[in-house]
C-alpha cells in the first residue's frame, strides 16, 4: 500500500491568562487564640506513573517519583503536620490519578468484565486521600472503568471510604455511578456509608481537632469533547455558568456555618483557575490540577524544592489570585508524575477568613529515591519507597505485565517523531511527522485488510478512502521510545496509542463536510492542539491568513459544539490521485463523497468535531488503533530511511508557517520485489510513483 499521505500545518496563537500574583497574606506569625490551622498536602496528574522515572544529572541516572517514594514523602509530611498542636491536615488529589498507558493497560481498563487489579487504585488507596477531585483523564475509558476504578478503593473493611467530586457533572444518568451517588451530593468523609463516594462536593471534618472545612470542585467545561464521559454529562458550558453552579455550593455551605471553603479544581490549567476563582466569592483556598504547572516558593531555594534539571518553574507557591469579592486567594498546584508532594500551611481566623500562611513550610517537596546516586549527588532528602507499595504495585507490575510488554517484536532505522509539539517544536498537535504519517498509514493498511470483512469495498477509483487520527490520541514523544532507532515493543506501541480507540470508517463524506473537519483541525493555535489530525491519502494545505473555526463547548449528550464560524483556513485537499476536492479554499462541486478511517473517539465527534459527529454512516472494525499500528509494522518488515531525499508529502512555504523535517519509510515490499537491493534507479522509481509535489 502507499506510504504517501499529507501534510497538514496549521496553527493559531494561543493567549495564556496571566496570573495574578501579590504577597499578601505572607506571614509566618504563629497562630492567635480563636484562629484554626491546616496544613494542606496535595498532588495532582499522577496519570499512571506508578513506577520510578529516572532523570539525568552531569551523566548520573538519578531515580525520582513513583507511587511507593511518593507515598514515603506523604507519610512524612502528615506526620510532621499532624505533630503539630491543634493542626488540622487534609490530603487532596486534584484530578488525572490515571492515564492511557502501558502501565493502566495491565488493570484491563477497556474490558468491563475484567477482574485484573486497578493498580493505580490499589497504590492510591494506600495513601489515605480525604478527598479525590475528577479529572478529564477519569473518563478516558467512560463511566464503567471509572466505577471499577472508584470501587477498587477498597481498605482492609471492604468498604470504599474516600470520596471522589465533581461540582459541575451530572452523575444521574450513569447506571454505574449513579449507585455511588451520596445522597443530595454532599459527601460527608466522616459518615461514608454503602460506598456513597460520589458527589458534588464534600464535608472533611478532621479526626484529630474536629475542625470542618467545605470542599468544592470542578472540572473543565470542555470534557465532553476531548474525554468519553457520556452519559455523565458536563452542567456548565462556560466558566460563567460553572462560577454560578459553584457559588450555590458555596453559599449552601455558608448557610451551615462552614465558612472555610477550598476549591480543588481540574482547570488543565492555572490561568484558567485564575478566571475561575476570579468569578467566585468566599473560596478561601484554591488546589488546581491538570495543567502539571509547577510553582515555587521564592522564599526557599529550588535546590530544596525542585528535582535536579526541572524545567523553570511558571510562578509562585502559592499564587494569589484576587476572588470577585477582592479577597486574596491562594492558589496552589504542583507538577505531576507522582514527582512533587505540595504542602501549604495556611492560618484562618475565627470568620474563616485567611490571615496568614507560613512561608517556611510552604512549598513542593520533590520525590527522589535513596539510591548511591542519590548520595553521590548530595541529596539529602532521598526517601525509600514504601515497601507496601512496592510489594502490592511495583514488583507485581515489573515482573508480570510490563515484563511481557517489553518483549521487542519490531525494529526500525529511524526514530519517528510523536511528541505533542509546541510553538518551537514539531510534533504531533502541531504539524505533519514521520510518527503521525505511520500512524495515519496503519489505518489505511488495516482498510485493506478488513474491508472485506465488514462488508465494505476496496479502495478504488470508485471508492475514495482516507485515514485520519487526532494527535491528541498519540502520546510519548517518539518511537522506539528511547529516542534511538532501534527495537520496538508492545510497551512502546501501547505507550505511544493507549487509549480505548477502535478503528471505525466514516463513510460517504463530502467536500464540504471534509473541508469543515479540516478547518477544525487547522483551527489550532501555535502551541498546537490535540485536535490536529495526522492523515493519509490525500494532502490539505491550510493557510493562517484565514479566519480560523469557531464552535461551541458541548452541551446536553452531544460530544461537539455548535459551529458559529466555519473558517476560512483551509485552501487546498487533493486525493492521492489527484483528485481535487477543496480548491482555492472551496469545495469542489463534482469531488467524490470520500471514506474516512479513523478512531472511535475522532469518529463520534470528539476534539468537538461536529461534521464527525453528525455523519450517519460509520462502521466500526473492532481492532484497537494500537493493535492496528503492530499489524502494519509487522506487514512492512522493514523501515529505512533515507536522510539525503526530501520526501515531504507537502512542502507549505506560507508566512506564519512552521515547516520541519518529514522523515518517510520505504515499504518493504518494494525492496522485496527487487531482491531486497535498494538501487538509486529503485528509489527514484518509488519517488516518481508517489508524486512527490512541493507547494509554495
Amino acid at each position: 500500500m502507499k506510504v504517501n499521505r499529507i501534510a497538514l500545518l496549521a496553527f493559531v496563537a494561543m493567549s495564556a491568562g496571566a496570573l495574578i500574583a501579590s504577597s499578601a497574606i505572607v506571614n509566618s506569625a504563629a497562630a492567635s487564640e480563636g484562629t484554626v490551622t491546616l496544613t494542606l498536602l496535595h498532588n495532582n496528574d499522577g496519570e499512571s506513573a506508578l513506577l520510578p522515572q529516572t532523570v539525568s544529572v552531569n551523566g548520573t541516572s538519578l531515580a525520582t517519583g513513583s507511587a511507593a517514594g511518593f507515598k514515603t514523602v506523604l507519610d512524612r509530611e502528615r506526620a510532621r503536620a499532624k505533630a503539630i498542636s491543634g493542626n488540622s491536615v487534609f490530603t487532596t488529589y486534584a484530578g488525572d490519578s490515571f492515564l492511557a498507558s502501558n502501565i493502566l493497560i495491565c488493570s484491563e481498563p477497556s474490558n468491563p468484565t475484567s477482574t485484573a487489579p486497578v493498580w493505580d487504585a490499589i497504590a492510591q488507596q494506600k495513601m489515605g486521600y480525604d478527598v479525590h477531585a475528577l479529572g478529564n483523564h477519569e473518563f478516558d475509558y467512560g463511566p464503567a472503568f471509572l466505577a471499577r476504578y472508584i470501587k477498587a478503593y477498597r481498605p482492609a473493611s471492604g468498604v470504599v471510604d474516600q470520596p471522589f467530586i465533581s461540582g459541575n457533572l451530572n452523575f444521574a444518568p450513569s447506571n454505574v455511578l449513579a449507585p455511588l451517588l451520596a445522597k443530595g451530593g454532599v459527601v460527608d468523609t466522616n459518615a461514608v456509608t454503602n460506598q456513597k463516594v460520589v458527589g458534588s462536593s464534600a464535608i472533611f471534618t478532621d479526626p484529630k481537632t474536629g475542625n470542618k472545612f467545605g470542599i468544592i470542585s470542578a472540572i473543565t467545561p470542555t470534557l465532553q469533547s476531548i474525554s468519553s464521559p457520556l452519559p455523565v454529562q458536563v452542567t456548565s458550558s462556560d466558566l460563567d455558568a460553572l462560577a454560578a453552579q459553584l457559588q450555590a455550593q458555596i453559599n449552601a455551605f455558608e448557610k451551615q456555618g462552614l465558612n472555610r471553603i477550598i476549591l480543588v479544581s481540574h482547570m488543565q490549567s492555572i490561568s484558567v483557575d485564575t478566571s475561575l476563582i476570579q468569578r467566585l466569592r468566599g473560596v478561601d483556598v484554591a488546589v488546581a490540577g491538570g495543567g502539571d504547572d509547577l510553582l515555587t516558593n521564592p522564599s526557599i531555594p529550588n535546590g530544596v524544592q525542585l528535582l535536579p534539571g526541572a524545567s523553570v518553574p511558571v510562578g509562585a507557591y502559592p499564587t494569589m489570585v484576587t476572588s470577585r469579592n477582592s479577597v486574596q486567594v491562594p492558589m496552589v498546584t504542583t507538577a505531576g508524575n507522582y514527582q512533587y508532594l505540595g504542602r501549604f500551611d495556611v492560618t484562618f481566623d475565627n470568620a474563616g477568613r485567611v490571615v496568614t500562611y507560613n512561608q517556611k513550610t510552604s512549598f513542593p517537596r520533590r520525590v527522589v529515591i535513596k539510591s548511591d546516586a542519590s548520595a553521590a549527588l548530595g541529596i539529602t532528602d532521598a526517601v525509600v519507597p514504601n515497601p507496601e507499595i512496592v510489594k502490592d504495585v511495583q514488583s507485581p507490575l515489573e515482573t508480570g505485565c510490563l515484563a511481557g510488554q517489553k518483549v521487542p517484536f519490531a525494529a526500525s532505522q529511524i526514530v519517528f517523531n510523536t511528541q505533542r509539539g509546541s510553538a518551537t517544536t514539531p510534533g504531533v498537535r502541531t504539524l505533519e511527522t514521520n510518527g503521525g504519517n505511520l500512524v495515519a498509514d496503519s489505518f489505511l493498511n488495516s482498510y485493506g485488510q478488513r474491508a472485506a470483512a465488514a462488508g465494505l469495498p476496496a479502495i478504488s477509483a470508485t471508492n475514495r478512502v482516507v485515514a485520519a487520527t487526532n494527535g491528541g490520541g498519540i502520546r510519548i514523544n517518539s518511537l522506539p521510545d528511547t529516542g534511538v532507532a532501534g527495537s520496538i515493543s508492545r510497551a512502546m506501541t501501547f505507550s505511544l496509542l493507549p487509549f480505548d480507540n477502535r478503528l471505525t470508517v466514516v463513510q460517504d463524506l463530502t467536500a464540504t463536510q471534509l473541508k469543515s473537519i479540516f478547518e477544525r483541525s487547522c483551527s489550532i493555535s501555535t502551541s498546537g492542539g490535540g485536535q490536529f489530525l495526522q492523515i493519509a491519502g490525500m494532502k490539505v494545505t491550510c493557510s493562517r491568513s484565514g479566519t480560523a473555526q469557531v464552535i461551541s463547548t458541548p452541551v446536553g449528550n452531544a460530544t461537539a459544539g455548535t459551529i458559529s464560524n466555519e473558517g476560512t483556513r483551509v485552501r487546498s485537499i487533493i486525493l492521492d490521485d489527484g483528485t481535487a476536492l477543496v480548491q482555492n479554499g472551496v469545495p469542489v462541486a463534482t469531488a467524490p463523497v470520500v471514506d474516512v478511517v479513523t478512531n472511535s473517539f475522532t469518529a463520534s465527534g470528539g476534539d468537538n468535531y461536529s461534521a464527525f459527529e453528525s455523519a450517519p454512516l460509520k462502521v466500526n472494525f473492532g481492532i484497537s488503533y494500537e493493535q492496528t499500528l503492530v499489524d502494519y509494522l509487522n506487514d512492512l518488515g522493514v523501515v529505512l530511511h533515507f536522510k539525503d531525499f526530501e520526501l515531504d508529502d507537502v512542502h507549505v512555504l506560507q508566512p506564519g508557517w512552521a515547516t520541519g523535517a518529514v522523515y518517510k519509510i520505504i515499504n518493504s515490499k518494494e525492496l522485496v520485489e527487487n531482491n531486497g537491493i535498494l538501487k538509486l534507479s529503485l528509489l527514484k522509481n518509488i519517488l516518481k510513483k508517489r508524486k512527490v509535489d512541493k507547494y509554495y
